[in-house]
């Protein structure tokens, strides 16, 4: 994905035609300490031709060099906003735009995890024109982003919108999973048993691999459905890794059931 800021390298610095200006020796001074890794010094260099002359070719040229090499060498992720922002505004491809869009959405999710910028980056991609896996992977970003600020419902809501879509099973389980944790989250708890007892229900292979059905049984635990949980979790032992630790809880829930108000105790 990174193709078109990696085919430019630093191989664009001594481009043809290029003549003996300042901006060619800060070039060179930039390749020069890129080569070397010295790439706080590379990236100033770079930063400087970009905002010096900001309408030239050669500030898209740095912006390119400089978006890569602070990203992937430098590890320095607002500068490298800073460079992928000029691409977006100057560059005159279409694809090369939305790519550096893309890296700014993903820089703010992954690496800054500033989550508030990051629904902000989702949308402008989501505006754009898309590839259904790119649209899958956009919505979900966003609504976990919204997750990770406490924007409960909204992240329910976008979940939905992602789920009116047909999606490949892969990406309707990992949707499906979220919005259920998300309506824990929430603490809507009938509907997350809803949503839990039909992921198991459509995903049976998936959901026994992912133990969903453990999430099913603290869903009837915090309802105070003792049984259902208890029953839940017997259901999951056959076959399962560690037998002990569902032993573990179902005694903990029989006793808790036990211990209810009016209850005659459990036989065993």
């Amino acid at each position: 994905m990174f193709s078109k800021f990696v085919a430019v390298g630093v191989v664009l610095l001594l481009t043809p035609g290029c003549t003996f200006s300042l901006d060619w020796f800060r070039q060179l001074r930039a390749e020069n300490a890129i080569n070397h890794q010295d790439y706080p010094t590379a990236l100033e260099i770079l930063e400087k031709i970009m905002t010096d002359n900001p309408d030239t070719p050669k500030a898209l040229e740095a912006a390119r060099i400089g978006a890569r090499v602070a990203h992937l060498n430098a590890k320095n992720h607002v500068l490298a906003i800073e460079f992928f922002r000029y691409i977006v505004v100057r560059s005159a491809d279409t694809e090369e735009r939305k790519t550096a869009q893309q890296y700014i959405a993903q820089i703010e999710f992954e690496n800054l995890q500033d989550y508030n910028q990051a629904i902000l980056e989702y949308e402008k991609l989501l505006r754009l024109d898309n590839k259904p896996d790119e649209i899958f992977k956009y919505r979900l970003n966003l609504a976990k982003s919204h997750l990770r600020q406490n924007n409960v419902d909204q992240a329910v809501v976008e979940l939905d919108i992602l789920l009116a879509q047909k999606l490949p099973p892969e990406e309707a389980f990992e949707a499906r999973v979220l919005k259920a944790n998300t309506l824990v989250a929430a603490k809507r708890l009938p509907e997350a048993v809803t949503a839990w007892e039909d992921i198991i229900k459509d995903f049976p292979d998936k959901a026994k691999k992912e133990n969903v059905a453990l999430n099913l049984s603290v869903c009837y635990e915090e309802l105070k459905e003792y049984s259902k949980a208890i029953e839940t979790l017997q259901s999951m032992r056959e076959g399962y890794v560690h037998p002990e630790f569902l032993d573990m809880r179902i005694q903990r829930l029989k006793g808790r059931l036990e211990n209810r108000p009016g209850a005659q105790g459990l036989k065993k």
